[in-house]
């Protein structure tokens, strides 16, 4: 399985996590604050959320590509790649 989040997809994700921390959470003024800036600087066509889209997206190919057992056809049957070793 792929997933390729775009930069507007990221920015939604991002905000509703936000906002629900924001809502559910209790949290100092301090740390309202400094959530609400991080969440203002991260705006959608800044450089700040292309750098939390890739980061998101390398993350998650991560944690697909190990929770996924791939199979692999050889010689007319289907091989699982999990636990397999170099090659």
């Amino acid at each position: 399985m792929q997933v390729i989040l775009d930069e507007d997809e990221t920015g939604v994700i991002m905000g509703l996590v936000v906002s629900q921390i924001l809502d559910q959470v209790e949290l100092s003024d301090e740390a309202r604050a400094t959530l609400q800036q991080w969440r203002t600087e991260r705006k959608t066509g800044t450089t700040e959320l292309a750098d939390v889209t890739v980061t998101l997206n390398e993350s998650l190919g991560t944690v697909l590509d190990e929770a996924t057992t791939k199979l692999i056809r050889r010689k007319g049957r289907y091989v699982s790649s999990r636990g397999r070793t170099g090659s």
